[in-house]
């Protein structure tokens, strides 16, 4: 085992003092296997005192006004800026993704924080006309309290972001547990917040590997709403411990998302918009495209192509200007891809490119793959590999693919590469996803739309916009009398 210099040191943030516990778990570098940092253990006692400063300073927290909350999301934002090559480097080396990947997650962290620097001005209620003489009435939004921020290690600051700074401008304080693969860029990202000027209490980081501190904080009576992003066999048990107590729950879960490219589509386009989605990150985001639907007509042309472009990827250490594509997380996660595509083989899948471990000595890494021949019913069909493979389904006609694309468990994303206006109209309104892209890949999504999915992916909350006001605020209705 090789340790980095500079190694970084995560450490546990409960009312803006930080802890290091004896307690030190190794966090490594999937493109080298290297040891880059240690992070600190967090036990059920700091859990406890985190959740319990966090109540505390929400009853501070919450009577700021929205301008003054709105400084600070604009002082993290600075901070950020000025922090940017820093803490993407970090990204890159504790994830693996390529540096301008992490440097394009960073500038979203940013952006989001000034987004919703302005969302606290635009938190407005409702004037409603009275049936009784003498009476005005009025709806307000109000704030809720401690929030529970569960986050994957995938995007280890801008899904944390979404969830903590929407929690922030609603006047809601926050405990954060990351995901132990990402604990040293979260305490990384945590520092730079504390030292943008956050008041004390309003945001306090457990690190650790043990599930029962998410456990804890899902169960915990002074955390009313829970917000979490990964498996949907996850967040299923998340919403089921978290109705006992009738919390707020939001679930962004998994995906298996769908191109279809239609006879009349522009090949190119479709091809370099599908190598993006489904091999950025390494196919390792929710919203990776997983299936591609091709038309009978034009298959032998575009998998050429998708083969062509697929050949040329470079992949390596996230750190090299020359890299498009990084490791795979860890050693778990590159044996499950790799057995989800032999078990593809094995159903009668005909492998095209790809299908096998790459430079397992250095790191973690699995060769792009495209897998041919597949039918609806195979199991890499149906359930998410996360990883960069895509799995081929040839179509006759725009009902069979339609009926194809939504006969799944999950209903995240799918994109529909077409030139015919009536088939792009029509095909937003049949496909049961909650993201629906018209010429553009899987994972394309923006700052300030909804983002969220249908069925498993998703328990109906909308996070990435103004729509998670809804989840962070509560309505209260208020009836003023008055005159005799």
């Amino acid at each position: 085992m090789q340790t980095m210099k500079n190694e970084q040191t995560a450490s546990i943030l409960i009312n803006g003092e930080w802890h290091k516990t004896e307690n030190l778990t190794p966090s490594f570098n999937p493109a080298t296997k290297e040891v880059i940092g240690h992070f600190s253990e967090a036990t059920i006692n700091h859990t406890e005192a985190a959740i319990n400063n966090a109540s505390q300073a929400y009853l501070k927290w919450s009577k700021f006004t929205a301008v003054q909350r709105a400084q600070v999301l604009k002082n993290i934002a600075t901070i950020l800026s000025e922090r940017k090559n820093t803490l993407a480097e970090l990204i890159t080396k504790e994830m693996g993704k390529p540096l301008h990947e992490a440097l394009g997650e960073v500038e979203v962290a940013i952006q989001t924080a000034i987004y919703f620097s302005g969302e606290g001005k635009r938190a407005m209620g409702e004037v409603i006309p009275s049936m009784i003489q003498g009476r005005h009435i009025h709806t307000v939004r109000t704030s809720t309290g401690v929030v529970g921020c569960i986050t994957p290690w995938n995007y280890p600051i801008s899904l944390a972001a979404y969830k903590i700074f929407s929690a922030f401008i609603a006047g809601n304080t926050v405990v954060w547990k990351p995901s132990p693969e990402v604990n040293c860029t979260a305490t990384q990202f945590t520092s730079y917040m504390v030292e943008s000027g956050l008041p004390p209490g309003i945001l306090n980081l457990v690190t650790s590997s043990s599930p029962n501190i998410g456990e804890y904080i899902v169960s915990h009576k002074d955390v009313p709403l829970l917000t979490f992003t990964g498996s949907t066999n996850i967040g299923i048990k998340i919403a089921q411990e978290a109705a006992k107590q009738l919390k707020r729950v939001t679930l962004e879960l998994g995906g298996i998302n769908a191109a279809i490219v239609m006879k009349d589509a522009d090949i190119e386009l479709a091809v370099s918009q599908i190598i993006a989605s489904g091999y950025g990150t390494s196919g390792q985001r929710c919203t990776a495209t997983r299936r591609v639907f091709i038309h009978a007509s034009i298959k032998d042309l575009f998998l050429q192509k998708l083969i062509q472009e697929t050949s040329k990827l470079r992949i390596g250490n996230g750190l090299k200007d020359s890299t498009q594509i990084g490791p795979i997380i860890n050693e778990t996660s590159l044996k499950q891809i790799d057995c989800a595509v032999q078990k593809a083989i094995e159903e009668g899948a005909r492998l095209v490119i790809g299908g096998h471990i790459l430079m397992e000595d250095a790191g973690y890494y699995y060769a792009p793959t495209i897998l041919d021949e597949i039918e609806t019913t195979f199991e890499i069909a149906q359930e998410e590999v996360f990883g960069p493979v895509l799995s081929i389904i040839t179509f006759e006609n725009y009902e069979q693919v339609i009926t194809w694309n939504n006969d799944t468990k999950y209903g995240l994303s799918t994109a529909v590469f077409t030139n015919d206006l009536s088939i792009a109209m029509q095909a937003q309104n049949d496909l049961s996803t909650g993201l629906v892209y018209i010429n553009a890949g899987t994972a394309n999504a923006e700052l300030g739309v909804p983002f969220g999915g249908l069925k498993m992916s998703g328990n109906g909350q909308r996070e990435v916009s103004h729509h998670m006001l809804d989840f962070m605020t509560e309505w209260k209705s208020v009836y003023i009398s008055y005159g005799g």
